[in-house]
């Protein structure tokens, strides 16, 4: 029996070491394939490739997208979950919320709009749909082939949530194959056109309606074009692309700009506000510009610090202070964006110049 139990001590004391060496070596191939599925999806995409293989992210069109590991919660309750993001090409402005029943109420809270009943019985038992307009909501869903491509969401990725703002998957677990990450991608990117095109076809939500005669009068007096569906505008200021759309927030809808900046050398800038949470796009260092008004009022990231400092002219600071005063401003290579703005469009002139200036104000 003695020779038995050493012989099992013995046994055992070389099992341990050797299944613990062999979770670590899978788990850094696990992370190996994982970066490598990253890059290649990048590299199909035309997107820059995150040399730390932590994430997919860049713009699909005006679309920004990200995959991978942020952190929600605070104190104890604080974790890192895996998030597939794509931004819609502008607010839907229904307050829309559409996710998995049951899903985390730590990850995603529950809406106070209505809920809306879904045609379709199996989508209805999986998922809850809520909206600010629930006739208008059903009527967005029953749209082209929004809810053929919901289902096949829902049916491959399961914790799927859709916003006024993103499509989203909540993932178990960073992908680690190149053909199951282009899927997600590929997914994504289908239901976000299908929810936006229909959207087009639609009208606004209850109390925006009013907003639709000074809007075009708005339009008219930029040269830009309405959009009644929003409503909002579009069109071009200075060469550059802008639009306006009312974006639904906690308390209520305020609109948001967005002008896009003309083709230039990317700088992997990004300014926002200091109060801004440190979320899955922002990485780097703060760059201090010695503006102590502007330092204090934005963190700066870029690749180079001395070529940020110099791309952050005078004009360009002084713009984005000033619309710093009347909403949230972010600015990343490709847009200027400033959102919680008033809907009244005394304000919104006023912004889409001051962002104008900004555009000259940086080169772009």
């Amino acid at each position: 029996m003695d020779a038995l139990t050493g012989l099992t001590c013995l046994l055992v004391g070389i099992a341990l070491p050797l299944a613990a060496l062999f979770l670590v070596l899978r788990r850094g191939m696990r992370q190996l394939a994982v970066a490598e599925a990253y890059g290649d999806v990048s590299r199909r995409l035309g997107l820059p490739v995150d040399t730390r293989g932590l994430s997919l992210q860049g713009y699909l069109s005006s679309k920004r997208l990200w995959v991978g590991q942020v952190m929600v919660g605070h104190g104890p309750d604080r974790r890192h979950i895996t998030w597939a993001v794509l931004d819609l090409e502008r607010p839907l402005a229904l307050g829309l919320l559409i996710r998995r029943r049951g899903l985390s109420e730590r990850v995603f809270r529950r809406a106070r709009s209505p809920e809306v009943a879904l045609p379709d019985a199996e989508l209805e038992r999986q998922l809850e749909v809520h909206g600010d307009d629930p006739r208008a909501v059903r009527e967005l869903l029953l749209r082209g082939e929004v809810l053929s491509a919901l289902d096949g969401m829902v049916t491959r990725w399961r914790d799927v949530v859709v916003t006024d703002q993103s499509v989203r998957v909540h993932l178990p677990a960073p992908l680690a194959r190149t053909g199951e990450l282009q899927e997600l991608v590929d997914g994504l990117t289908r239901l976000a056109r299908v929810l936006y095109e229909a959207r087009r076809e639609g009208s606004p939500a209850p109390g925006l309606e009013d907003l639709v005669p000074p809007y075009e009068a708005l339009a008219a007096e930029l040269g830009l074009s309405l959009v009644p569906c929003f409503p909002g505008l579009e069109g071009h200021i200075d060469g550059h692309p802008v639009s306006i759309t009312p974006a639904r927030a906690p308390r209520g809808y305020g609109a948001e700009v967005k002008l896009a900046f003309l083709e230039h050398t990317d700088t992997g800038l990004l300014v926002e506000r200091q109060d801004a949470p440190d979320g899955y796009w922002s990485v780097g260092q703060d760059i201090q510009v010695g503006d102590e008004a502007f330092d204090d009022r934005f963190v700066v990231k870029g690749y180079d610090p001395q070529a940020i400092i110099e791309l952050l002219t005078d004009d360009a600071r002084e713009a984005l202070l000033r619309l710093s005063e009347r909403g949230v401003v972010s600015v990343d290579d490709v847009h200027l964006r400033v959102q919680g703005l008033p809907l009244a469009p005394e304000s919104l002139r006023e912004v889409v110049e001051l962002a104008a200036r900004a555009a000259r104000g940086l080169g772009w």
